[in-house]
């Protein structure tokens, strides 16, 4: 019916058709062209119409098709009453729809007619609603990003852009964290549903000052189960309502310090520079509360605040460092309560010796007498011991036993001998560096003085000659008396000292003379003795040493002169004889004598062989063998091959009755030539050949057979290479001719862990000219190095003072450094406060191992320096000083 009424309507859909009965037959016409004109008039409408979600923006609409639909071409698809298709099939599918919307499908059939069904009724299979499927987002937060004065007490609130879901929003979902780190703000999330607002709630104070980031993770979902298409992430700053602290002191609370100290205060935060002040930071001696003068300075960059005083501090004094409570950080917040910092400073004078028992040079001590040595100030008893002082012999350096003890009372150390000292001996007394005051500084250098003890040993007659009981002595014979020590000459006199018949007691005139360096006295009779007759040496104890001791007892010897000779002696043989050739050059002369001879007139004064070309004398040695009456001349050293050599006695030797040789004996003979024809060899290495963990500055030796030729010991024939490479390495060579040694020196340490080849060539040969017979090489390899080099001493010494504005700072370290290292850039003079560079040139010496910095002008006088060695320099292995050194010391007012 309906299709009647839309066509009455609009007559127009046929054409040329104008009045209602025309219209009647063609709907009929129609009707029966769409189905059997049994039934109604229009198509059935479509039943069981079903709307089926396929996503969140599209829905499959199915239905049962018309029971009249032998005319049914199409059927149009209705959305929320608008056509939104048309389907040949019974199937629909509509797309391009809204999430979480509400949708009603009708469908009506079409006619080949043109006929439409009525739509089909809206049921519930026939709707649908598309599910959400958007993300939720944050859309407002609190405290907004970037807020820099958050109270710790605050709470972080985040509002959704939709309902959520409340079990999705929780701590695991909604956090804070501090941003440097990372680490989790303890605290617990509530949800509102009904603003849609989560609220995190610190369980204390929020960390302040400090950069906090809150985020809201992917893990916070929305009614229908979406997350947050990407976390949520914001950043605040609370402000500081911490009040600063002071965190560390230096130096510590009941520290003991050296007087030129500076302290330095380390606070928990940022401070207020304009409280960090001489007001605020103060310093006073303890005992009186007077305040001390000094500059307070503040680093912004480690918050540390320092004070230092004007001058030096007063040695063994307490002092007090008071940080007032009125200092403020950089939010206003004071630290409320002072804190005090109490010190004493030490003790940093040297002790001396102000004086010694005995003094410094004294003579004349009692051997018993005890040693002693006043100190300037008390000392540590435990320094004072036989290890720090120590008496020895001056000569030769004999340790003498005793105890050493200290006196408190008097600042005294003692040395008691164990045993009395020896008599007229010189002792040297010393006290070593290792003796050290209460407050442990040590004696600024070894107190050395020497003594000579008093003489009261009492001489004695160690020899005379002729020796007693002596016979066939000559008649011209001297009497030699030898003392045990030195003589007091003035006491040698005839009435002490004096030769008698020993059967007349007649007094023998004679001349009396007495050698103070061999301690000899010599009577020397005015004529010759008389033949076959007894004589006396008397020597009485009015003779004395030269400390004033008497003779404990007269001495006395006799001898008995032989009868009367006045047969000069001669030169019976010489070996080698006389004009005898190819004499051995290890040869010894021998002169055989007619008769015995005084042994005293055979010397190499009138015993001597002679180059006879040069008359150079040879050195040589000459005895006397009474028993044979041969004179014996042994050369040094061997002769010189195909040499002429003369033999001279002169007439200065004597027989034993004092008759001289009548004449000058001479006898000539010659070398045998030996010519060399051996090639020299090396017989040791040093490091030997294949050595491993050589030192860096090692100077490989190589020791000859032979006396070598020292012209060809040179860098050409002689040279030292990197194994490997065959880089050479720069040096010296040298030559020791006592040893046949040569040496390689290298000019710089040898690099570490590296195989080295030292080669000695042909060209080196022995002094006859004959060359090594074949080169030869060995090599060794360098230690490995892993050791980093230290600072065992530095110039001035750390916190000296009265330092010379003229002084150079001078590091000296454990081992060769590389002098690529040892620059201006590692080792660095700086003004103490403030930092000022000091302008000068480092230079370092390889021999010493010293580096030297040398300021371009003089110190600036009474101002504190510190010097720097950063772990730029390195040893010649490539190891750095394992950290940064500094030492500091104050020039001088």
């Amino acid at each position: 019916m309906r299709a009647i009424r839309d066509l009455s309507m609009n007559r127009m859909r046929i054409r040329g058709l104008t009045s209602p009965v025309a219209a009647l037959c063609m709907v009929a016409l129609f009707a029966a062209g769409c189905g059997e004109l049994t039934g109604p008039v229009s198509p059935s409408t479509p039943a069981n119409v079903t709307a089926t979600l396929l996503s969140a923006t599209s829905v499959n609409v199915s239905w049962t098709p018309s029971p009249q639909n032998d005319g049914v071409v199409s059927y149009s698809v209705y959305r929320n009453g608008t056509k939104v298709g048309e389907s040949t099939t019974t199937t629909y599918t509509d797309t391009g729809l809204s999430p979480q919307q509400t949708y009603k499908y009708t469908v009506a059939a079409n006619c080949t007619s043109g006929l439409i069904s009525d739509q089909s009724a809206v049921t519930a299979a026939s709707t649908v609603i598309t599910i959400d499927v958007t993300p939720p987002t944050v859309i407002s937060h609190q405290p907004p990003t970037g807020f820099l004065t958050v109270s710790p007490s605050a709470t972080a609130t985040v509002t959704f852009s939709e309902p959520m879901d409340p079990a999705s929003i929780s701590t695991t979902t909604f956090n804070l964290k501090v941003t440097s780190g990372g680490a989790l703000i303890p605290g617990t999330v509530t949800f509102t549903a009904a603003t849609r607002t989560a609220e995190f709630k610190p369980t204390g104070l929020l960390p302040n000052p400090a950069d906090i980031t809150a985020t809201v993770t992917t893990g916070a979902k929305d009614l229908a189960g979406n997350g947050l298409a990407a976390p949520f992430a914001w950043g605040f700053r609370t402000r500081d309502d911490t009040p600063p602290t002071v965190l560390s002191t230096t130096p510590a609370n009941g520290a003991t310090v050296p007087p030129s100290v500076i302290f330095f205060v380390a606070f928990s935060e940022a401070m207020d520079v304009s409280t960090i002040n001489a007001t605020n930071i103060t310093l006073k001696v303890t005992s009186s509360g007077a305040a001390v003068a000094g500059n307070v300075n503040y680093n912004t960059t480690t918050n540390i605040a320092s004070f230092t005083p004007n001058q030096t501090l007063a040695q063994n004094t307490g002092y007090t460092l008071i940080i007032s409570g009125s200092v403020k950080d950089l939010f206003g917040n004071q630290m409320g309560t002072a804190v005090t910092v109490a010190i004493t400073t030490a003790d940093v004078t040297p002790p001396t010796v102000v004086s010694t028992v005995p003094a410094d040079g004294a003579t004349g001590v009692s051997p018993t007498a005890p040693i002693s040595a006043k100190f300037s100030e008390p000392m540590d008893i435990s320094s004072i011991n036989a290890a720090t002082f120590t008496v020895t012999t001056t000569s030769g350096g004999t340790p003498v036993a005793g105890t050493v003890t200290y006196d408190n009372t008097s600042s005294t150390a003692t040395f008691t001998p164990s045993s009395s000292l020896s008599s007229a001996t010189s002792y040297t007394a010393t006290i070593t560096t290792g003796a050290r005051d209460v407050s442990t500084n040590p004696l600024a250098a070894n107190k050395v003085w020497t003594f000579t003890t008093a003489d009261i040993v009492p001489p004695t007659v160690v020899s005379v000659s002729p020796a007693n009981l002596a016979t066939g002595v000559g008649a011209g014979t001297s009497v030699q008396v030898t003392f045990s020590e030195p003589m007091l000459a003035s006491t040698l006199t005839s009435a002490t000292v004096f030769l008698k018949n020993t059967l007349t007691s007649a007094v023998i005139p004679t001349v009396i003379s007495y050698n103070g360096s061999t301690n000899v006295l010599t009577l020397a009779p005015n004529s010759p003795l008389t033949g076959g007759t007894s004589y006396t040496v008397v020597v009485t104890t009015g003779v004395k040493d030269a400390s004033g001791n008497a003779l404990s007892s007269q001495f006395t010897s006799t001898f008995t002169t032989a009868v009367t000779d006045f047969v000069p002696p001669t030169v019976v043989s010489v070996n080698p004889a006389n004009n005898a050739t190819n004499v051995a050059t290890n040869t010894v002369v021998q002169v055989t004598f007619s008769e015995p001879m005084d042994p005293t007139t055979i010397t190499t004064t009138t015993v001597s062989l002679k180059n006879t070309a040069t008359t150079a004398v040879v050195p040589a040695t000459v005895t006397y063998n009474p028993a044979t009456n041969i004179a014996t001349l042994t050369p040094t050293g061997p002769l010189s091959n195909g040499t002429n050599y003369t033999v001279t006695v002169t007439t200065g030797v004597k027989d034993l009755a004092g008759n001289a040789m009548a004449s000058q004996f001479t006898s000539n003979f010659a070398t045998v030539p030996v010519a060399d024809t051996t090639a020299p060899t090396i017989i040791s290495r040093n490091p030997a050949n294949g050595a491993t963990g050589v030192a860096l500055n090692v100077a490989p030796t190589v020791t000859f057979s032979e006396a070598m030729d020292a012209t060809t010991i040179n860098g050409t024939n002689i040279k030292l290479t990197e194994t490997a490479t065959t880089t050479a390495v720069a040096g010296t060579v040298s030559y020791s001719s006592g040893t046949n040694t040569a040496m390689f020196t290298p000019t710089a340490p040898l690099r570490n862990n590296i195989s080295y080849t030292l080669t000695v060539t042909t060209g080196v040969k022995d002094v006859a000219g004959n060359a090594l017979a074949a080169q030869s090489t060995a090599t060794f390899t360098t230690l490995i190095d892993t050791i980093a080099p230290t600072i065992i001493a530095t110039s001035p010494v750390n916190n000296a003072t009265l330092v010379a504005v003229t002084s150079k700072v001078m590091v000296t370290f454990s081992e060769p450094m590389d002098v690529a290292t040892i620059t201006t850039t590692n080792i660095k003079l700086n003004v103490t406060t403030g930092g000022a560079v000091v302008v000068g040139t480092v230079a370092y010496d390889p021999a010493a191992k010293v580096a030297t910095f040398t300021p371009s002008a003089n110190l600036t006088a009474n101002t504190n320096y510190t010097a720097t060695v950063t772990t730029g320099v390195k040893d010649a292995a490539g190891n750095p000083l394992a950290f940064n050194a500094t030492f500091a010391f104050t020039t001088a007012p």
